[in-house]
């Protein structure tokens, strides 16, 4: 049989969510059928044979537990000053985020860049944790370190590195620590000895403009800040398949985002260090509440001393890809040459039961499809190639709202028509821009509520963005409020030609693993993930002064969100809280100020 880490990169096998632990007696049985991985005391994932399944739907999984598909949000002036985070890294205060975290789950980190290495050439990053890489496919032994707690820490892997991942409860992939990744930095190959690279660039920007710095060059507001890095696996290519997501886009399972986020936890506690989270990726499945497992999740962590999680907001707000409506209402959706497929979420209020008839650009039509329906509906039409998949919760797990999912398969170029019947006020989701394969939007969509998924968590600190130069709001961010009107974003920030350090083009690797080193570079990057690593640093200076400098020990995220939002910049004419704006803009300089007694 093979090894569970065998099971989690064959796409022979399906990872699903789990909201239970098993009982003691049940692990055994469990773990050699299936594989299990704790995510949290209550949450945890299986990796199942497919042959065991019937097929991959809501009506097996419910929604709630089938694991959703996230996207970078990248599109491929300077704004420290405006942000008020240059002015508190001078004195009096001098804060640069040291001896605090910053953990980034995302498409990894070029560790070899300058900007992530302390004065003496040796790197910031306590560990990376690659989830691509294969343990067996590793080598070599955990170097020592200088520092008297790494050491310590480091001490109990030495002996065996399978001990290391055992400690550490990582399911699969390789861990480099700090020590590895200097060795590797002092040798004229570094990536034949921790292989972990960043192929998109999308994760060693966003580390950049949270704390970046070559020489006098400050990229972000954490200058001496270190960080813990998780390079996420892409999605397998069932999920990939079941949402019509093509091959080729990045996509990234919730369910190793998760992971990410607790080998951060369990990594850093030794270090007794602040630790702030980073995620700039985002989704449009979901209920756009704050209700779903992702969100609950987050919040979890973000109540803890000593931590905060800061979640950017996506770049949604243009995309046409939001529908909102009361009553009966006739809904068009345009769909363009060459789309493969789509999903499409319908999320009604309660206590309606909504039904609806779907009107092809041919016009043929569906019989009614009701939200009660319990199982999977296949559709097919007479004079279209069209399939659809329809599925419905009456009361779905996380929200207790109503929900029905669409699966558009091949669909006919045109117009498309929704009638929904009987319903109160409801709401259309279609994926994120980069997972869908051409062009599909509504004809009169509502930019609003538009912000991804997992932002509207209330714990959690949620970043819109706007242009630095301009000062004006940026059209492509997603926007607020949510769905049940809870006040998101809780402010913005500057994501618009943001400058970082990386490589241009990027560096493939050459015979032996050689490639040219010296191709440095500094390269703007804009959308709502810069926006998120911008706050993100100046949360890690905020930490430093309220957790290192000892001014407010049992400090907590919601706590810092509040300081945050209160000393946000306001402009005239705007009433705040604003669907865009939150409560203003960050300005980390205006919230010492309203510290003064």
């Amino acid at each position: 049989m093979p090894s569970c880490e065998e099971r989690i990169y064959s796409d022979d096998y399906f990872s699903a969510l789990f909201d239970f632990w098993p009982l003691e007696e049940e692990i055994d049985n469990i773990t050699e059928r299936y594989c299990y991985m704790k995510i949290s005391d209550i949450l945890g994932a299986l990796v199942i044979d497919k042959r065991l399944l019937t097929s991959l739907s809501y009506t097996d999984y419910t929604y709630r537990l089938l694991p959703k598909l996230y996207a970078p949000m990248q599109n491929v002036s300077f704004p420290l000053l405006k942000s008020g985070i240059i002015q508190v890294q001078q004195p009096p205060l001098s804060l640069t985020g040291r001896n605090v975290i910053i953990g980034i789950a995302d498409s990894g980190i070029d560790y070899t860049l300058p900007a992530f290495r302390q004065e003496d050439g040796s790197s910031r990053i306590l560990a990376i944790w690659d989830q691509t890489i294969p343990y067996e496919n590793t080598s070599g032994v955990v170097g020592q370190s200088e520092n008297a707690d790494e050491a310590d820490r480091m001490s109990r892997w030495n002996d065996d590195r399978v001990e290391k991942r055992g400690t550490l409860d990582v399911p699969f992939g390789t861990v480099y620590t700090r020590a590895e990744i200097d060795e590797a930095l002092r040798s004229e190959n570094p990536f034949l000895k921790v292989p972990s690279r960043d192929m998109t660039g999308h994760g060693s920007a966003m580390a950049g403009a949270a704390g970046g710095k070559v020489g006098e060059e400050i990229y972000g507001g954490a200058v001496d800040a270190e960080y813990v890095i998780v390079k996420c696996k892409q999605a397998n290519r069932d999920l990939r398949q079941f949402y019509f997501i093509a091959q080729e886009a990045e996509a990234y399972s919730e369910t190793d985002i998760m992971l990410a986020y607790r080998f951060m936890d369990s990594y850093c506690e030794p270090f007794r260090k602040p630790l702030v989270y980073c995620l700039g990726m985002g989704s449009s499945m979901g209920p756009h509440d704050g209700t779903s497992l992702f969100s609950e999740f987050l919040n979890n962590m973000a109540l803890k001393r000593s931590r905060a999680i800061v979640v950017c907001g996506g770049n949604e707000g243009n995309q046409a890809g939001h529908f909102s409506g009361e009553g009966d209402q006739d809904v068009e959706l345009r769909t363009g040459e060459g789309v493969d497929g789509f999903t499409l979420e319908i999320w009604g209020s309660v206590p309606e039961i909504f039904s609806i008839i779907i009107l092809t650009p041919g016009g043929e039509s569906t019989a009614v499809l009701s939200s009660i329906v319990s199982d999977s509906k296949r559709i097919t039409f007479i004079f279209e190639q069209t399939v659809i998949y329809a599925e419905a919760e009456l009361a779905e797990q996380s929200s207790g709202r109503t929900l029905m999912v669409l699966r558009f398969e091949r669909p006919t170029p045109g117009i498309w028509r929704i009638k929904m019947r009987n319903a109160g006020t409801f709401h259309m989701w279609l994926p994120v821009k980069s997972f869908l394969g051409g062009e599909v939007f509504f004809l009169k969509p509502d930019p609003e509520i538009t912000l991804t998924e997992p932002t509207y968590a209330r714990e959690v600190i949620s970043i819109s963005v706007y242009e630095d130069a301009t000062g004006a709001f940026w059209g492509e961010s997603g926007r607020g409020y949510a769905v049940d009107g809870q006040i998101k974003p809780d402010f913005a920030a500057p994501g618009v030609d943001i400058p970082v350090p990386g490589r241009a083009p990027l560096a493939l690797p050459g015979p032996n693993g050689a490639e040219n080193m010296n191709d440095l570079g500094r390269f703007t990057v804009t959308g709502s993930s810069m926006s998120a690593a911008i706050t993100a640093g100046a949360v890690a200076q905020f930490l430093e002064w309220a957790i290192v400098r000892e001014n407010d020990l049992f400090i907590k995220g919601r706590e810092i969100k509040s300081y945050l939002q209160r000393g946000a910049a306001k402009e005239a004419g705007v009433e705040y809280p604003d669907r865009r704006w939150g409560f203003g803009k960050l300005n980390l300089q205006r919230t010492f100020e309203t510290l003064r007694v």
